[in-house]
């Protein structure tokens, strides 16, 4: 009886040996053919770097790529034991002429492969934004705010807020001009308010005297390429282009006309952003 009973447990071991190698077996083939899959399609899932476009002294931002990243994709994908395109891993593919390699020179627009643009609203001492702000939070749009330094002292709370929301704050100094002192104690204060990236400096025209005090400061510095002075919603349906920084005044046309542009825009299929999302690589 005892020599039955080690028969059949040596029996049953043979047995769930089988089953178990089979099943390893099956899996490792299964594993084999997913990983053979993911490295015959991960090709249609590469997005290539585009370069920035670089002219004499002005630049277009590049936007970084990605490719799929077999290795982890494969360690995703064996848990269910199938091919899933929203489990692909990516790596990215970055651009090698960055923006911050190029800070001496002019960023005149965003990367045009993408439907972003951004208004750029450039602030006087006495100018009142209130409703500006109060439209776009309505529609949660993201937009770029270029303050003077006196409005700066004067509106400290609502630039913080700015800067939280998600907006981009610039620093026009004291009328523009960055010689002034005022420059570089509003790049400290916007500076330490929150997550921009950058700093940014402001010319409508090519000022090499601007270009260079700015980039000492570690500075970008925006020559918008489309530049509004009156007659925005007509000007804007004249002059809209993917990847535009629309430099707008805050005038009285511009309050009465702003919710009709922000519509236009969007109907155009168009995305409006902040300064920061439009540059970002």
């Amino acid at each position: 009886m005892k020599k039955f009973f080690q028969m059949i447990g040596i029996l049953t071991l043979m047995a769930g040996s089988f089953i178990y190698t089979e099943k390893v077996g099956t899996t490792a083939k299964l594993s084999d053919n997913l990983l053979v899959e993911i490295k015959s399609k991960k090709d249609g899932y590469k997005e290539n770097a585009i370069e920035p476009i670089i002219n004499d002294n002005t630049i277009i931002p590049g936007i970084n790529g990605k490719e799929v990243d077999v290795d982890k994709s494969y360690e995703a994908m064996s848990k269910i034991g199938y091919f899933d395109d929203k489990l692909l891993v990516y790596k990215p593919l970055e651009v090698e002429n960055t923006l911050d390699k190029n800070k001496d020179k002019y960023v005149i627009n965003g990367n045009n492969t993408k439907m972003d643009i951004t208004l750029l609203f450039k602030v006087g001492n006495n100018d009142d934004i209130t409703n500006i702000i109060k439209l776009l939070n309505q529609k949660e749009f993201k937009a770029t705010f270029f303050i003077e330094s006196k409005y700066l002292e004067k509106h400290h709370n609502q630039i913080i807020n700015l800067v939280q929301d998600g907006h981009t704050v610039g620093n026009l100094s004291n009328n523009e001009d960055y010689e002034d002192s005022d420059f570089v104690w509003m790049k400290t204060i916007i500076t330490n308010i929150g997550p921009q990236i950058y700093n940014y400096c402001y010319t409508e025209k090519p000022n090499k005297k601007t270009l260079r005090i700015c980039r000492i400061q570690d500075s970008i510095t925006i020559m918008p390429s489309i530049i509004i002075k009156n007659k925005p919603l007509l000007n804007i349906k004249k002059e809209l282009l993917p990847g535009a920084i629309i430099s707008l005044d805050v005038t009285k046309a511009l309050n009465s006309e702003l919710e009709i542009i922000l519509n236009y825009i969007t109907s155009k299929g168009y995305n409006i952003v902040s300064l920061e999302t439009l540059l970002k690589e």
